[in-house]
């Protein structure tokens, strides 16, 4: 994590430049691609590990900045993929697991074209709330709104709304239980939790 940090603390500058707004702490490592970047945010101490996909689609450049939204204190592990074309916001304090994707819009065959790709895409914004924990190959999709302080197991895939403190597995995911013991208001942990 030392040299994640210590590259991470070099290329700051740069991500400023390029972000809508990129917070102090923050960390994208290695990234697989960044498209669209001037509609992104990432909050102070973020985490963005490798081989991950961040990307806001064109149709999302018109609208006001950000598209897609990282809060503080967010941990993204490798090799996963954020598509945003209406809005995508993870709260602070929100882990997504390896290999998972998050994505606000769906291809469609509305106008008849035989390639999705030449016909119109269907959004709906995703949130992610506070303290939120995505294991691993979770797959979120367009319309969902996780609320806080969630556990979403590995390889479920998730549309719709999960209440507050829900665990929740499956494909489509079902709330199976609880969260007990956690205080979303609590204040935050130490500034920096990656060693930066």
């Amino acid at each position: 994590m030392r040299r994640v940090a210590l590259r991470g603390r070099l290329l700051e500058p740069y991500r400023r430049r390029r972000f809508h707004t990129f917070g102090p702490g923050a960390i994208v490592h290695k990234p697989a691609w960044i498209y669209g970047p001037q509609q992104m945010a990432v909050g102070a101490n973020s985490l963005v590990l490798q081989g991950t996909w961040l990307s806001v689609e064109e149709p999302g450049w018109g609208r006001a900045a950000p598209v897609l939204r990282i809060g503080e204190r967010v941990g993204i592990r490798p090799y996963c993929m954020i598509s945003a074309t209406e809005s995508i916001v993870l709260e602070d304090d929100v882990i997504v697991g390896a290999f998972s994707s998050v994505i606000d819009s769906d291809h469609t065959f509305a106008l008849g074209n035989p390639n999705v790709m030449h016909n119109p895409l269907e959004t709906a914004p995703v949130r992610i709330g506070r303290g939120t924990w995505l294991a691993e190959r979770v797959a979120v999709l367009r319309g969902t709104d996780i609320g806080r302080c969630c556990i979403v197991w590995a390889n479920s895939v998730v549309r719709g709304e999960i209440p507050d403190y829900s665990i929740a597995v499956g494909s489509p995911a079902r709330v199976v239980g609880e969260v007990t013991g956690v205080d979303a208001d609590a204040p935050p942990p130490t500034p920096s939790l990656w060693g930066g």
